[in-house]
């Protein structure tokens, strides 16, 4: 059975901390050379999945690439043992327990009282300018914002829970302050639990704090590490996911003039050809837990693996033209909230985020359009693992 890593790489890069201005380019060609490619990851030896079929096939794969080898070993002192890093009926559990607040059903009674004055809000405060930084004044703060607001906490926090959850995932470059932010995350939630606990209402963090599986309730460790997921995870991929939308709006001229003609029917497209074009999440970080043969790949045991999401969704062989946005694309079964049984608990609402943030900036912002200063680009958000625009300089009529 395989027990060593090849000699020479397909690639010597490092995937997640190399800042890789050609990384489609790049990631294309080790495509067009073989589907699985060596390459680097956090200075390691890594197998990077880069076809659309090894993707898939390796998110159906949980017995093989189990979440909970990777999360359980790597985030567990910084975001306690969350729903990746359980297997099993634990999983299933504790998923049951966390997912009420996120079914597709609920989303159309949150878009009112919910998403649209947040995004409304926000907007508000640079309306009258002109201009803005669509990145650091609406697509980082807008689905923080929503968070607080569905947890039933101050939207006043929404700078402190935002530098909380950027410092909770750079759990491997900075340990000892992805640490700290944990712990300060922790003191701030504790009393608004605790409060819950006494009088529930009718927000999402009631809803963990009193719901029931089987007589099972969630600890208030599992509440802490949920939460510290759910920030981390829903909050900044949403922003990364969104700014990239809008990125590939602003610099399709075509598929923005169908935007601005039709901001509510174009809207829901236009979030999914985003997450296609340039997910946010472009490489997922996995290992496997023993030995294997896959699909003919020899991968010794405990290998960094990534699951390659962006190449993945401008694969060829499935997305026609893949490097273009295109509004009129067919809904894709895109790949970037996963597949399988760990699919993103909150699929549907970063989904439903979007679609609601761009429908808002194109109705409140007329002819909106990128300024060209030179350093606009997609780029690592502290780590490659998690891509989107840098910043978002843009100009409107009142």
């Amino acid at each position: 059975m395989v027990t060593t890593f090849p000699d020479v790489l397909d690639d010597d890069v490092d995937y997640a901390l190399d800042e890789l201005d050609d990384f489609h380019e790049r990631l294309a060609a080790l495509r067009a050379r073989r589907p699985a490619a060596w390459v680097r990851c956090f200075g390691e030896k890594a197998v990077l999945f880069t076809s659309y079929e090894l993707v898939n096939a390796a998110f159906k794969d949980e017995a093989t690439f189990p979440s909970a080898e990777f999360y359980g070993n790597v985030v567990t002192g910084v975001m306690g043992r969350n729903i990746q890093c359980m297997e099993g009926l634990e999983h299933k559990t504790n998923r049951a327990l966390v997912s009420p607040g996120f079914r597709q059903r609920l989303m159309p009674g949150i878009v009112g009282p919910l998403l649209e004055p947040v995004a409304h809000e926000l907007i508000d405060r640079f309306v009258d300018r002109g201009e803005a930084d669509l990145v650091s004044e609406f697509t980082r703060r807008y689905p923080a914002k929503v968070i607080l607001a569905m947890l039933g906490l101050p939207q006043t926090d929404e700078d402190d829970v935002t530098r909380w959850a950027l410092g909770m995932l750079d759990i491997q470059r900075s340990h000892a302050h992805a640490v700290q932010c944990s712990q300060e995350f922790e003191r701030y939630v504790q009393p608004h639990l605790d409060a819950r606990r006494d009088a529930p209402g009718d927000d999402l963090l009631s809803k963990l704090a009193v719901e029931e599986v089987d007589g099972t309730r969630l600890t208030d460790e599992e509440i802490f590490a949920f939460l510290k997921l759910l920030f981390p995870a829903g909050a900044d991929t949403t922003y990364l996911g969104l700014g990239s939308t809008l990125l590939g709006l602003l610099t399709h001229p075509s598929e923005l003039a169908k935007m601005v003609a039709d901001p509510g029917g174009r809207s829901a497209a236009a979030a999914e050809e985003g997450l296609r074009w340039n997910p946010p999440v472009p490489l997922l970080p996995r290992r496997n837990r023993h030995d294997v043969v896959w699909h003919d790949i020899a991968i010794p045991a405990g290998t960094h693996l990534l699951f390659g999401i962006g190449p993945a969704n401008r694969d060829p062989a499935v997305f026609t033209d893949p490097d273009r946005f295109d509004l009129d694309r067919p809904i894709p079964n895109t790949l970037a909230f996963g597949f399988g049984v760990h699919y993103c608990l909150g699929a549907h609402l970063a989904r439903t985020e979007m679609a609601i943030a761009l429908r808002v900036i194109f109705e409140r912002l007329p002819n909106l359009r990128l300024v060209d200063d030179g350093d606009v680009r997609v780029t690592g958000a502290f780590i490659q693992l998690l891509r989107g625009p840098n910043r978002l300089p843009v100009r409107f009529d009142g």
